[in-house]
């Protein structure tokens, strides 16, 4: 696959990393942003981010169209392509869904594909969305998952797991339960500590016994003012993946739980620029100031 432009929908904190990333290499980055808030067109403008008036311009420009978006989100993103696909004018479109969503989505985003010309990839991403060309992952599936190997020429690692539509999905909503319960559990404990002013010696002996566990909890702690609501939905697709292959889950309702009242507390909004701002204690004492797990 060559590839000269790549379409984002939409330029959130993940988008606004891959932008920063593509433009560094050379690649044109699109965007279609006019139904999008005020944060979410500003962050495009500081990413170098063109966007373009519909969504068939950026079906029409684009080589490879990537979807980064909430769970709920991703298959309307799926529908809106469809519907700008016959003013489009492109003949063969390549879609990678990188979005946390369950297989069961996944596989209903490539039946909405199936009857046009559209090569859809299932896709997902494992790792810091600031750390792209640093330990983190794209893992994807499906028929055409190999062309999206392309992309490794512009620092991304790119690992495919198979040809099926729902692989990819399937590992990444997985993976979630552990990173996603894991926030949720340490939440719930050190909130707990913070009201028996034992959050500091508490943290100091998880960073002894665990100390990788506690420093990947503790950093994705502090951005759940603003991400618990997304978090909270992937362990929703989790419970409904369980559902789906005859599985009952008890810890994936428990996180998204958690997750939810954070949610509920709004606390923060995203940044323009990317960047996550907040300490684990500063976090911690903001979440017991809201009152956060009281009756």
């Amino acid at each position: 696959m060559t590839i000269q432009r790549i379409g984002i929908l939409s330029i959130g904190e993940m988008g606004f990393n891959w932008a920063r990333l593509l433009i560094s290499r050379g690649v044109e980055v699109l965007t279609y942003d006019k139904e999008r808030s005020e944060i979410t067109r500003e962050r495009s403008v500081n990413a170098g981010v063109r966007s373009v008036p519909s969504v068939s311009a950026l079906l029409s420009e684009s080589d490879l169209v990537v979807s980064l978006v909430v769970p709920t989100a991703a298959k309307q993103v799926a529908l809106d392509v469809v519907a700008g696909l016959s003013d489009s004018g492109k003949k063969d479109i390549f879609f990678l869904d990188a979005n946390a969503i369950s297989p069961m989505t996944a596989l209903q985003i490539g039946k909405e594909f199936s009857s046009h010309k559209v090569n859809f990839i299932d896709g997902c991403i494992i790792g810091s969305s600031a750390k792209l060309t640093q330990g983190t992952l794209i893992y994807v599936s499906g028929p055409e998952a190999e062309r999206i190997k392309a992309l490794e020429q512009f620092g991304f690692s790119v690992r495919v797991l198979g040809d099926e539509i729902g692989q990819a999905s399937a590992f990444k909503i997985i993976y979630a339960g552990l990173t996603k319960g894991l926030q949720s559990l340490m939440t719930e404990l050190l909130v707990c500590a913070k009201n028996l002013e034992l959050d500091n010696q508490l943290i100091e002996i998880f960073g002894e016994r665990f100390p990788d566990v506690t420093k990947a909890a503790g950093r994705n702690i502090a951005a759940l003012t603003v991400h618990a609501a997304r978090r909270a939905e992937e362990m929703e697709e989790l419970g409904r993946t369980f559902q789906h292959y005859g599985l009952k889950s008890e810890m994936a309702p428990a996180a998204r739980k958690v997750l939810e009242s954070i949610a509920a507390l709004n606390l923060g909004q995203a940044s323009t620029d990317g960047t996550r701002k907040g300490t684990l204690l500063e976090t911690l004492k903001l979440f017991n100031d809201k009152g956060l797990l009281k009756n």
